[in-house]
């Protein structure tokens, strides 16, 4: 981001909500404690100015890795530019939070679901992380219809990478496919031969989820596999 806007994102930082957002990543550094209300403003006023120069610029901190994740979002280019600055800026997100707001952030992908589900498949072959954790929260944000259940599920049977985020992501989708099919979903998650950890994190978000029956909760509930210290 530019000087300009790396000056405007220090006037708003907030040292109460920074160490809150330090509590939820530990390891992250460099935050300013910008609120995200904030960041999605700014980004919106971005894309009618001259966004070329900031997305030119380096970032930071936190925040501006943020900010520019969002004003990609918040562009409106011609499909192939769009996608040409997704892919230069997956692999710069090292954390959850950016993964997480930069997925949500990409409406296009409501319009050219194809054209953004190859780039996703590449992605969730991928041996970074995060990288991974994007496709899984891309499928999870704009494939989970029944139109495009199944080839989702078969997507997340090719993550592969054993860490914690990645995983983490992974879960959160198998409980969001499940109110959309919960029998195809548990298939699903049979055949993947999931970690213990992740199914079990699955079913607990399966549980509090509002979109899932208390039948199908209760369900889940017996499906938990205990820890190798527990008597199954």
């Amino acid at each position: 981001m530019t000087g300009e806007t790396r000056a405007w994102l220090q006037s708003q930082a907030d040292p109460a909500y920074q160490a809150f957002q330090q509590k939820l990543m530990p390891g992250v550094e460099n935050y300013l404690g910008v609120r995200l209300p904030l960041l999605r403003k700014k980004a919106a006023q971005l894309a009618k100015e001259d966004w070329q120069a900031q997305l030119a610029a380096p970032d930071e901190s936190f925040e501006e890795v943020m900010l520019r994740g969002m004003l990609i979002g918040a562009l409106r280019l011609p499909l192939e530019e769009t996608l040409a600055l997704v892919r230069d800026f997956v692999p710069r997100i090292d954390n959850w939070a950016v993964c997480d707001s930069f997925c949500a952030s990409l409406r296009s992908a409501k319009k050219y679901k194809e054209e953004y589900f190859t780039l996703i498949q590449q992605c969730a072959k991928s041996d970074r992380p995060f990288e991974a954790r994007f496709a899984a929260v891309m499928l999870l944000d704009y494939y989970k219809g029944p139109e495009d259940l199944d080839r989702s599920l078969d997507v997340y049977r090719q993550i592969r990478l054993p860490d914690l985020y990645t995983w983490m992501g992974v879960a959160w989708g198998y409980s969001v496919f499940a109110a959309t099919d919960f029998d195809r979903t548990f298939a699903a998650m049979e055949q993947a031969d999931l970690p213990r950890h992740t199914w079990n994190k699955a079913l607990q978000k399966m549980r509090e989820s509002r979109r899932i029956t208390p039948e199908q909760k209760q369900r889940a509930a017996r499906l938990r596999r205990p820890q190798k210290e527990e008597r199954p």
